[in-house]
């Protein structure tokens, strides 16, 4: 008897975070790519998120199948969101690590949180800077 309420509760939740899900964005995606701890190819992607508010997970599926990825994103709302779904990718060499997703209303986007390693190649890439002097 609890673990048939306990399943009814975790369906009845389940369900009403789907009624808060965001609209999906397709997109095409021409390189290789970082989500969280996982690399995923070029290819058609869709994102959805499952809740609302801070700590939403974000779902990322291949249009084959064969590649997802859920991950945690929280909200973001700068004043001067992208008119139309962006997806916003930060490149360190020749990595890409997705970092933003915006619906396209220019008010709401999803921040995903930053791996160890997209970490790592940040600080890297600040450590790698050259600095010319001009000579008169």
């Amino acid at each position: 008897m609890t673990k048939r309420l306990l399943y009814s509760f975790a369906v009845i939740g389940l369900a009403a975070a789907c009624l808060y899900a965001g609209p999906p964005i397709t997109a095409q995606i021409p390189f290789p790519f970082h989500v969280g701890d996982s690399v995923l190819p070029a290819g058609p992607y869709t994102t959805s998120n499952i809740g609302s508010g801070s700590g939403t997970l974000m779902v990322l599926r291949s249009a084959d199948g064969k590649a997802s990825v859920i991950v945690l994103s929280d909200p973001v709302h700068p004043s001067d969101g992208p008119a139309k779904p962006t997806l916003v990718f930060n490149r360190y060499q020749d990595e890409y690590f997705l970092s933003q997703v915006w619906t396209g209303s220019g008010a709401s986007g999803r921040q995903l949180r930053q791996s160890r390693h997209e970490a790592e190649m940040a600080a890297a890439a600040k450590r790698n800077v050259q600095t010319v002097v001009a000579t008169r």
